[in-house]
């Protein structure tokens, strides 16, 4: 648990700090996605997330942005689809 609220506010911090021409990605090695995060001119974010398929290629899916007035609202998306268990990297 203490993992946990550790990932979850290191990736607030950096969420709460982003400009609109940072970016972070957020990746595991045990699974096959990636997620994409930007923040635009009026402070929402922009959230894509990518899957990997069997071809070691990835799937981009204009379906898989979606648009986030908070960073709860994406950590919450993040820890839906990786449980806590990523790393982050920022661009």
């Amino acid at each position: 648990m203490m993992k946990e609220n550790r990932k979850s506010k290191q990736l607030a911090r950096k969420l709460l700090t982003m400009d609109i021409d940072e970016g972070i990605r957020i990746e595991s090695s045990i699974q096959l996605k990636r997620i994409f995060v930007n923040k635009n001119a009026s402070d929402v974010f922009v959230v894509q997330l990518v899957v990997n398929n069997n071809n070691n290629s990835s799937d981009y899916n204009n379906n898989d942005i979606r648009y986030f007035d908070s960073a709860k609202e994406v950590i919450k998306f993040v820890n839906l689809h990786f449980q806590n268990r990523y790393t982050i990297v920022e661009y």
